[in-house]
């Protein structure tokens, strides 16, 4: 199917005069896809919006509105300095029942990751991660994925995905998945058996509590990820009222901001979504007006990215090898000389070549302490 056939143009309310006076706003320094703008070559953009107006299967009834209300807003920014060409494609059409718009959705993103375009999606349900996964799935061999919500999504009871257990599905069906973080969860909000199953299958879970007390250590985590899935209810109902199941409790919307700049700067993110913006219980657009400015955001940190392949070859990196009475192996650090990013080499004990993956200062401290950081653990037993 082309392109056309899954996408309405973008279509919104003239907004008020005042945010039309400036020639910065982000309107009017991306394309955008409306009815009298035709789509040509996708190849001359780097970064793709869009919108996926879908709640039908979850009981957040009003994330379908989320979309236009967040491009609305994001609209009025004034944009940050761009080096990328940003279109935007406007909404996946709702097919007759939610599984036809996963399939246009599915469809849709593997088009745009063949174009090497970065897609930026406007939730919409956070379940909508599934066919954005199956998408990376169709076009390579490994995913990494990391989820940010106040909740792990596993409710094991289901007798569907939804968007409350869309995760049960992801960690034992989908075979491509090599690296899965959970971010952000709440003990009370978190039941023992989904922490159970994602420690055994060696992946990760980050409580919040964790991340505020080191904000920082989301960039390593977010450095080697190809999707990026946040549902907007791990903020703190005060910064994000818009959502069906609010918590007191959670992240403040700069640090929701700085996740997604931490996203853009990935070296490897390709899909970045905001999710569950329930538009009819938000206030004076709040909640829809911090996902536009995650999206900023996470402009930015694309507009800013620095690809580096650690290597002990290249002068621009400098090696550090730590020996451990206990393993059999080194533990071989690198770190950027010119960001000043840390990598860890994995060693892989079927024979095959080593893997390289981003840690974090603190990780290389801990093994000069004669310590085996956790990061190399998890990594070798998975590659084992």
């Amino acid at each position: 199917m082309e392109l056309l056939d899954y996408l309405d143009p973008v279509e919104l309310e003239r907004p008020e005069e005042y945010f039309l006076q400036s020639e910065e706003i982000l309107s009017k320094k991306i394309d955008v896809h409306t009815q009298s703008f035709e789509l040509g070559n996708l190849s001359n953009y780097n970064i793709a919006l869009v919108g996926i107006p879908e709640d039908r299967n979850s009981y957040n009834k009003g994330a379908a509105l989320a979309p236009n209300k967040i491009r609305s807003e994001l609209y009025k920014l004034i944009s940050p300095e761009l080096k990328t060409t940003i279109i935007d494609l406007g909404n996946i059409k709702a097919g007759n029942t939610y599984s036809d718009t996963y399939f246009a959705l599915k469809d849709l993103v593997y088009m745009l990751l063949c174009e090497n375009i970065i897609v930026v999606l406007l939730g919409g349900t956070q379940e909508l991660t599934l066919p954005i996964f199956q998408a990376f799935e169709n076009y390579q061999d490994k995913i990494n994925l990391s989820a940010f919500d106040a909740r792990i999504d596993s409710q094991k009871e289901a007798l569907k995905s939804t968007s409350d257990s869309y995760l049960f599905e992801l960690l034992l069906k989908k075979r491509k998945l090599f690296k899965f973080v959970h971010a952000g969860h709440q003990a009370y909000l978190t039941e023992k058996h989904s922490l159970e199953l994602i420690q055994k299958l060696f992946h990760d879970a980050v409580r919040l509590g964790q991340i505020r007390n080191d904000l920082k250590m989301v960039e390593p985590i977010l450095r080697d990820t190809d999707i990026v899935s946040f549902d907007i209810g791990c903020v703190r109902q005060s910064d994000a009222p818009g959502h069906y199941r609010p918590t007191p409790n959670g992240f403040y919307a700069e640090e929701a901001c700085q996740i997604a700049r931490y996203a853009g700067l990935g070296d490897m993110v390709r899909a970045f979504g905001v999710f569950e913006i329930n538009s009819k219980l938000d206030v004076n657009n709040h909640t829809a007006a911090l996902g536009a400015q995650m999206i900023w955001y996470f402009i930015d940190g694309v507009n800013c990215r620095t690809i580096e392949t650690p290597s002990s070859e290249d002068s621009n990196f400098k090696t550090f090898i730590v020996s451990h009475n206990d393993l059999d192996f080194d533990m071989t650090f690198y770190k950027s000389m010119n960001t000043e990013r840390w990598w860890l080499e994995i060693p892989n004990a079927q024979g095959k070549n080593a893997v390289v993956v981003p840690c974090a200062q603190d990780d290389y401290t801990t093994a000069c302490s004669h310590e085996v950081p956790e990061i190399w653990w998890k990594n070798f037993q998975k590659l084992s």
